[in-house]
This record gives C-alpha cells, sequence and structure tokens, in this order.
C-alpha cells in the first residue's frame, strides 16, 4: 500500500468515526459540561472540525487558502470565528445542523485534496499553528488522522456519562 492509499484510508475512517460520534447528538447532549475540566462535545467537534478545515484549506495548499470556516460557515454554525474563543464556554453555541453541514463539507475537501496530491508532494514540508514546518504526510497523520481519533474517544466517554452509545467496541 502506498502513503496516499493510506492516508485516503485513513481519512475515510476518521470521518466515519466522527458520522458515529455525531449519531443521537441534540443540543442539549453536545452543550452539556461534564464535571471537573473536562469540554463539552460542542467544544471538542468545533475544534476538530475547524481545525481539519484549517489543516485541508488553507496549511496544506501550496501558497495557502480560506478555510471554509472563515468564509461564512463561522456565522452557520455558531463556532467562533477566532478558534481559540472555542474553549470559552459562554461566548457561544454550536449550531447542530449547520455544524453538521460544515463538517461534511470538510470531509469532502479533505477527499479532495488527497485525491488531488502525488507521493512526492507528502514530503514537501509545511508549516503548522505552532513548531516547525513538517512534512505534508507527517502533517495528515497527526493533525488529521490522529488528532481526530482522539477526540471521537472523547466524545464517545461523554456521550456514555449522558447515558448515551458511543463509539461501537
Amino acid at each position: 500500500m502506498q502513503t496516499l492509499e493510506f492516508i485516503r484510508s485513513s481519512v475515510v475512517a476518521v470521518n466515519g468515526m466522527v458520522d458515529t460520534a455525531m449519531q443521537d447528538l441534540t443540543d442539549e447532549v453536545v452543550n452539556w459540561q461534564p464535571g471537573g475540566t473536562a469540554n463539552t462535545i460542542a467544544q471538542l467537534l468545533a475544534h476538530l472540525v475547524s481545525g481539519q478545515d484549517l489543516l485541508v484549506n488553507d496549511k496544506l495548499l501550496v501558497g495557502g487558502g480560506t478555510p471554509l470556516h472563515d468564509s461564512g460557515w463561522a456565522a452557520k454554525t455558531g463556532i467562533p470565528l477566532e478558534r481559540p474563543l472555542i474553549w470559552q464556554r459562554e461566548v457561544w453555541r454550536l449550531n447542530l445542523p449547520a455544524f453538521d453541514e460544515f463538517r461534511r463539507e470538510v470531509a469532502a475537501s479533505a477527499l479532495r485534496l488527497v485525491d488531488s496530491m502525488t507521493e512526492a508532494e507528502l514530503d514537501r514540508e509545511a508549516s503548522w499553528i505552532r513548531g516547525p514546518e513538517r512534512p505534508v504526510a507527517m502533517l495528515w497523520q497527526t493533525i488529521f488522522i490522529n488528532h481526530g481519533l482522539g477526540h471521537c474517544g472523547e466524545i464517545s466517554a461523554i456521550k456514555g456519562m449522558q447515558g448515551l452509545k458511543g463509539l461501537p467496541i
């Protein structure tokens, strides 16, 4: 299996996990505040998908681009235009139906980008928010794939705390 095939199949798997994590969500469920310092499902989803959007529609594009979030989706979804505000619970509220559309657009744009890439492009260095430039393949792995699966696990646990089914075993 070539690296691009692996990345594509992993992107499909992450998108499928987000689909599963989105099942049975309501406004009450996504905004429920777990105990301690845990984040709400709304915060986790906003962080996850806006980060994927930033990676796919800006950072991985040669010369950069414009994230979908910055092109009108912030207002539709309720997710703050300034991503650090996601962690301030009182500042915003997730519009779940609009968010579902947004995340599907981000997922589709990720697949379009993977499908347009060549194996050689995976070695190109690109920047992320923090740290030095890294190979594009590493950004796919760490920011889109590992990051996505980790947050899906968190969302599953928070759903379980509310009596809902999380991710399948």
